[in-house]
C-alpha cells in the first residue's frame, strides 16, 4: 500500500513473531517481560505500534483500534492509515515518527522491523 501511495490502507496484522525473536529489552519493562506470555503480547504492542508509525512516517495519518472483542479472537487490532499528502511539515513529521521508531528498536533490541526492510525495496 505505501509503494503504491494507496490512499487508504486498512489492516488486521499479524506475524509478530520476527520482533518476539529480537526482542531484548533494556528499558524499565524488562523484568516484566521476563514472563513468555507478557513478552508476547508486548511484541504485539510494539510491531503494531512500529507500523502505525512506519505510515505515519510516509506521509499517512493512521488509527489503531480493536475490531473483534476479545472473547471471540486475542488477535483483533486493526490499523487504518488514510493518505494525509506531503505538506510542508511533512519532513519534521517523517523525523519525528522514525525517530520514535529507533528509540523503541533501541528500548526493546530490535535490530530492523520487517516492514522497514520492505520499504528499503523499490516498488
Amino acid at each position: 500500500g505505501i509503494h503504491a501511495r494507496a490512499g487508504i490502507v486498512i489492516v488486521a496484522p499479524c506475524c509478530h513473531k520476527q520482533i518476539r525473536r529480537e526482542m531484548d529489552a533494556h528499558n524499565e519493562l524488562a523484568p516484566v517481560l521476563r514472563h513468555g506470555i507478557l513478552e508476547e503480547r508486548q511484541a504485539e504492542i510494539v510491531t503494531d505500534g512500529i507500523r502505525a508509525l512506519l505510515l505515519e512516517a510516509n506521509g499517512y495519518k493512521t488509527n489503531v483500534f480493536e475490531f473483534i472483542s476479545t472473547e471471540h479472537t486475542a488477535k483483533n487490532v486493526m490499523i487504518t492509515a488514510i493518505e494525509a499528502g506531503r505538506s510542508t511539515t511533512g519532513g519534521q513529521r517523517r523525523d519525528e515518527a522514525l525517530e520514535k521508531v529507533a528509540a523503541l528498536k533501541s528500548g526493546f533490541g530490535i535490530r530492523e522491523h520487517y516492514l522497514e526492510g520492505l520499504l528499503k525495496e523499490t516498488p
